[in-house]
């Protein structure tokens, strides 16, 4: 086992950032003995948020549905928040002594593959046809490393979505969102003549600029193939102009004073209520924030709220209506399981809490599951959640750089990007630090 790196490469992996039932299976009768099964589940989905976050009101959902379909079966649960489950998580990994079932982000997969933490599902997910056929396309993708599945997808959608005021957009002079950026600069500047600024940016925490901005941006210019490259070692280089063009259209709106000017020390919470307040007209989020806005903005903030992506870019390679997205977080098994009547009772918990059911719960209170849900009651969202799940669904979904990309190159762009937008290091600098850092990763043995 390779067991020994582990807790190195789960902090590099976290410096990053935690980027986020089927059908006819629900009340099927597990077979077997009548010996009593015990599934330890640690996850960081709170009773508290029921309601409020789609996500955590599907997952817990299922969690019940399954309790009260199989009573014979216990399940020890264990619910932390977001931070301690890191902490938690990273400590179990390296003591080799994670529970049955567990939650693992996209950009931890790698290391739990590497260090054979994580069972491969696909034998199991073979036996179940339906359900493993019913996720959305690319979803499985983070979750599956040398041809083998090893997660089971939560949630997905974009990290990339802007909410904006039309009103304020309409006292600027435009009815819809810009669909050029030679457009949205002029209204930068019309907002800015009225003390607004054109977005609100938060980014203390570091990975919100390589998840909600960087990724997608840079697709507009280069396409995938770019990334694709990049990831396969093919020969494309963080130096290329696309890169660094995209990380040049956030200098600008930075060194035009389009961004509030702490941007780079207040979190995304703070970000977000800058735009409640009408110090912005706008942010750029995923679709977990349209609940957020749902929830939270006041009502003249929220019945203005429409939802866009950025505009395409003329000559640009990728499509205009592309978003960084995908599913970031995963479900998965501890290897140790083996093969029978235990790892069977974990596969129908976690169709039960991901699959069809869930799904159609997650649409309907606001979410994205990666799940397709097929038709739902849309008259149960308000009109800023339908927009942001039309969006979404709408959108050609690329891939999320901190959830691909290494680590360590990961470190180097959420810790430089910060000096592009303070206006201390160049886009160019930028783009020549990333670049030796994937050199560096491109020459590991």
């Amino acid at each position: 086992m390779k067991r020994t790196s582990v807790m190195l490469a789960l902090i590099l992996a976290l410096s990053s950032g935690l980027t986020a039932c089927g059908g006819s299976t629900d009340s099927e009768t597990m077979s077997g003995d009548e010996d009593q099964i015990t599934i330890t589940l640690m996850h960081r989905y709170q009773k508290s948020n029921i309601g409020k976050s789609p996500e955590d009101t599907a997952v817990l959902d299922g969690l019940e549905r399954f309790r009260k379909d199989y009573p014979d079966i216990e399940v020890i649960e264990e619910q932390l928040q977001n931070e301690d489950y890191s902490i938690k998580a990273q400590a179990l990994a390296a003591a080799d002594d994670m529970p049955d079932v567990f939650i693992v982000p996209g950009s931890w997969m790698t290391n739990f593959v590497n260090n054979e933490i994580v069972l491969p599902l696909d034998t199991e997910l073979e036996k179940r046809p339906e359900w493993r056929d019913g996720y959305r396309p690319g979803t499985l993708d983070a979750g599956t490393r040398n041809g083998q599945v090893y997660g089971i997808p939560i949630a997905a959608g974009p990290t990339h979505l802007i909410y904006y005021n039309a009103e304020l957009f309409a006292e600027a002079g435009y009815t819809e969102f810009p669909s050029s950026w030679d457009e949205l600069m002029q209204a930068g500047e019309r907002l800015a003549d009225k003390g607004i600024n054109l977005f609100s940016y938060g980014d203390k925490s570091k990975g919100y600029a390589i998840s909600s901005w960087i990724s997608a941006l840079t697709d507009r210019f280069t396409g995938p193939e770019w990334t694709e490259s990049i990831l396969a070692k093919g020969g494309a280089k963080f130096t290329d102009n696309g890169f660094v063009e995209a990380v040049t259209v956030m200098s600008d709106l930075a060194s035009a004073g389009y961004l509030n000017k702490d941007l780079n020390s207040i979190d995304t919470e703070t970000m977000v209520n800058y735009y409640f307040e009408g110090r912005s007209a706008a942010f750029v989020s995923g679709i977990w924030s349209a609940m957020n806005v749902v929830n939270n903005a006041p009502s003249h903030i929220k019945e203005t709220t429409r939802v866009a992506v950025f505009p395409g870019v003329e000559g640009g390679l990728g499509h205009s209506l592309s978003s960084s997205g995908g599913a970031g977080v995963y479900y998965s098994i501890n290897s140790k399981v083996e093969a029978g009547e235990k790892l069977d009772a974990m596969m129908t918990l976690l169709e039960y809490m991901t699959g069809a059911t869930s799904a159609k719960l997650m649409a309907e209170v606001g979410g994205f599951p990666a799940y397709d849900p097929g038709t739902f009651d849309t008259s149960k969202l308000h009109p800023v959640a339908l927009a942001a799940y039309e969006a979404s669904a709408a959108a050609e979904a690329t891939k999320i750089f901190d959830l691909w990309f290494d680590a360590s190159i990961v470190e180097v762009i959420n810790t430089e990007i910060q000096g592009v937008m303070a206006g201390s290091i160049t886009p160019m600098d930028f783009a020549e630090r990333t670049q030796r850092a994937y050199e560096t990763y491109l020459n590991k043995p």
